[in-house]
């Protein structure tokens, strides 16, 4: 049923919950559910390969990346160079400055997208695999970067707090290995404009975040 679910791409209401569905398992069995992942992981890269399926599937879809990886751990192993190249993809969407529309839409999807390197970065520290993204660090960066320069009608926040989220993870999980990358504008900027909400949660977020970025900062 789930899976029959997930590959209907026509009824997108559907896929929508099948999906939402994925999440819950995957944090409810954790582990429990790697046996199931081939065919799950398969079906959601169908779903976003598929020019039919209806645009606002793709954020929750995107976001199960990192729910599966953090149920699984290092068992994500195999699914992460392609989930990656999914996200580094939908990373590249834009939205024209009057469209009101496209811009929300583009939130939701940049929203997914925090989600799901979120996700993934935690389940492979769960798993001690961190030095596999590595190699996709920059192209992450560049995303936030893009994130802070384009942000536009975040009203609640919602994707500055899951950036600056998104900054303490990498920091934490990589440590010096991201010195450079961690040691930009753009983010010591991310992290000024998380304080200046006023909000307390992201304020802490925040502040978490300082503190990891400056243990990397003063190595």
């Amino acid at each position: 049923f789930l899976m029959n679910g997930l590959r209907n791409f026509e009824a997108y209401q559907v896929c929508t919950v099948a999906v939402g569905l994925v999440g819950d398992i995957s944090r409810a069995i954790e582990g429990a559910m790697q046996p199931f992942c081939d065919e799950i992981m398969s079906a959601l890269i169908e779903a976003l390969q598929n020019s039919a399926l209806h645009r606002s599937v793709k954020p929750p879809v995107l976001s199960c990346f990192g729910d599966i990886a953090m149920a699984i751990g290092a068992s994500y192993e195999p699914y992460l160079q392609l989930s990656l190249m999914m996200l580094l993809q939908a990373a590249q969407t834009q939205a024209p400055d009057d469209d009101d529309d496209l811009i929300d839409y583009v939130n939701m999807l940049r929203e997914g997208i925090l989600e799901a390197y979120t996700g993934i970065i935690q389940g492979l520290k769960d798993g001690n695999r961190t030095e596999l993204l590595l190699p996709y660090i920059d192209a992450i960066m560049s995303f936030l970067e893009m994130v802070q320069k384009t942000r536009k009608n975040d009203y609640d926040n919602e994707v500055l707090s899951k950036a600056v989220g998104l900054i303490g993870d990498i920091a934490s999980s990589l440590g010096v290995h991201v010195k450079t990358q961690i040691n930009q504008p753009y983010v010591m900027q991310l992290l000024q404009e998380g304080h200046a909400t006023g909000d307390v949660t992201i304020i802490e977020t925040c502040q978490w975040a300082n503190s990891v970025v400056g243990q990397i900062l003063a190595c």
